[in-house]
């Protein structure tokens, strides 16, 4: 509201389903039907994706500060840092095959943010999955402030392909523009687009899911080395600066650490598995009594 913006609940309901699906699970199995695992694993996905559809909203209004675009200063750290991105991307798309592995592997972050709560509510990793969710929480937040001083087009439009008129240019920026601009002033919940360029939040996000899955022996290697293709990809198919990606890997290490934190004094607690445990045997006791 305070910068002009509004997001349009009517055109999207189907988008909060979701949420409501879950909350009813969660209720269910927490007080109809007691299983502690189930509900806190309800509670979690319900916490995870309020955060992300929050937080990507709000990566609106964060870029109608309208601050200075960055792109300058962070294409000359790339220099100083001896970054050759002509070459990086030659070696990712000199072959059209090499270009169409590097935009699949970019993208798998999404689904691989969908099947991480799954791994970790199976393998019973309650509390790694609350800190995962403080942890992705915490750096939404911190990068949607730093993006709010640092806007950026991104290394696609500033470097690579400078002469493209307005009409060409990628969605992401056109929609940048037209908040900076002005003209943009309702946001759909079914077409939010990520334009934060620094720090990278893919970076910081495949960081993230290769810490949450590796306390677990059979996913921890597969999920280092897809995590570590993913940040690889990022200056190509995400169009970021190296010095994103660097800044976006510093930035990770203490909201994990922090996470912790948040977790012990900020967080509603977790049911506890023990109690509900208890309360399934009391009332599987009470009910061989009946029958009996």
């Amino acid at each position: 509201m305070a910068t002009g913006l509004s997001v349009d609940l009517k055109a999207s309901p189907a988008i909060l389903a979701p949420v409501a699906i879950f909350a009813a699970g969660a209720w269910f199995y927490s007080r109809i039907r007691p299983d502690a695992g189930l509900a806190n694993a309800l509670s979690g996905l319900i916490q995870l994706l309020l955060i992300v559809l929050i937080c990507a909203v709000l990566t609106y209004p964060a870029a109608k500060a309208g601050f200075p675009y960055r792109d300058a200063s962070l294409y000359q750290l790339d220099q100083w840092l001896g970054f050759d991105r002509a070459a990086y991307l030659r070696a990712f798309t000199d072959q059209p095959w090499k270009q169409k592995l590097s935009d699949s592997v970019y993208l798998s972050m999404l689904p691989e943010m969908a099947v991480i709560p799954l791994v970790l509510i199976l393998a019973r990793r309650t509390e790694r999955f609350q800190r995962f969710i403080a942890a992705y929480g915490l750096a939404l937040v911190l990068t949607s402030a730093i993006f709010i001083f640092m806007p950026a087009v991104g290394a696609l439009v500033f470097i690579d392909l400078p002469s493209l008129s307005y009409a060409e240019l990628p969605s992401y920026a056109r929609t940048l523009d037209a908040l900076r601009r002005g003209e943009m002033t309702t946001i759909s919940l079914l077409n939010i687009e990520g334009f934060i360029t620094f720090p990278s939040f893919h970076t910081q996000s495949a960081i993230l899911y290769t810490w949450a899955l590796w306390p677990i022996k059979w996913v921890r290697w597969p999920a280092v080395l897809l995590n570590v293709a993913i940040i690889s990809t990022t200056p190509v198919s995400g169009a970021h600066y190296a010095v994103d990606v660097i800044a976006g890997a510093l930035l990770v290490v203490p909201v994990i650490v922090l996470s912790r934190k948040l977790c012990e004094d900020f967080s509603v607690p977790l049911a506890d598995e023990k109690e509900w445990s208890a309360r399934q045997h009391a009332g599987a006791r009470i009910s061989t009594a009946a029958a009996e």
